[in-house]
């Protein structure tokens, strides 16, 4: 997991793509280019034949020299470039290119590892990128290295939401508490531990679970105000975890809502 801060100061965790998933994908990528200079070269090499004139020897070299550009340098940069960092091979196992900032990457990017897709894969027969990937932590190939970018999973497995209503007896402590100050890292174990609970984890290991569970409500409860009422460890997780949700559903609803005014108001305004 790569954790970048984009232009927007937003933080993001891009899954990065390992060694294996982008071989696979660049050598899919690799195979199509090489069978679409192949085809060109035959069809030239058909073409040539039934001509009566033959052609000039520098002639054919200059051709299959724009032809190897072509297939190697000019269709992988634009198809790169118009997908936003896709291809054919990564379409299928589920990677795409971004910056190392986790933007899309742009024509430049694309310029630079188009042209060292030839050196790096072909000439060396794929040592150099596997080689670069090994000592690499987001698994770079060279060309990733001189542009700035990297491959990240664009499929992931889907996790159930952590859906438990507030309990009962704690609704209307939840309406008053303090629960903005909790740390997401808190947050997240918290609700790894539930979503288990919630699974049926308890069958697996219920003792390990309780004192897994009273270890994070003794870090929470420093965060929250005022202290919550008698109750057990799972409910008070339950509840400011719950409450957390709900919250952060109105706050999303509210900022859909003032957008939608505001594209209202702009639509209503009169063109000049």
């Amino acid at each position: 997991m790569r954790t970048v801060i984009t232009g927007e100061a937003v933080q993001l965790d891009l899954p990065a793509a390992s060694v294996i998933v982008r071989g696979l994908s660049l050598m899919i990528d690799v195979a199509v280019y090489v069978a679409a200079y192949l085809a060109i070269l035959l069809l030239f090499g058909a073409f040539s034949g039934t001509m009566t004139v033959a052609l000039d020897p520098a002639l054919t070299q200059a051709a299959m020299l724009s032809t190897l550009v072509l297939c190697f340098v000019i269709a992988p940069v634009t198809v790169e470039t118009l997908s936003r960092g896709s291809s054919l091979g990564r379409l299928i196992l589920g990677v795409r290119v971004v910056r190392d900032d986790g933007g899309p990457v742009r024509l430049r990017h694309a310029t630079v590892r188009g042209l060292l897709l030839w050196p790096e894969v072909v000439l060396s027969m794929g040592l150099l990128p596997l080689l670069c990937g090994l000592l690499n932590s987001r698994g770079k190939r060279l060309g990733d290295m001189l542009a700035g970018t990297y491959g990240v999973l664009t499929r992931q497995p889907r996790t159930k939401p952590m859906m438990l209503p507030v309990p009962q007896h704690l609704s209307s402590w939840t309406q008053i508490a303090d629960v903005g100050r909790v740390p997401d890292g808190l947050a997240l174990r918290i609700s790894r531990l539930l979503q288990r609970l919630d699974s049926g984890g308890k069958a697996v290991d219920s003792e390990a679970l309780r004192r897994s569970a009273d270890q994070l409500a003794a870090e929470l409860r420093p965060h929250v105000m005022p202290p919550p009422p008698p109750s057990s460890t799972v409910e008070f997780l339950t509840a400011v975890m719950a409450e957390r949700r709900n919250r952060e559903y109105r706050r999303l609803v509210r900022r859909q809502e003032r957008s939608a005014r505001l594209g209202r108001r702009l639509h209503a305004l009169p063109y000049t």
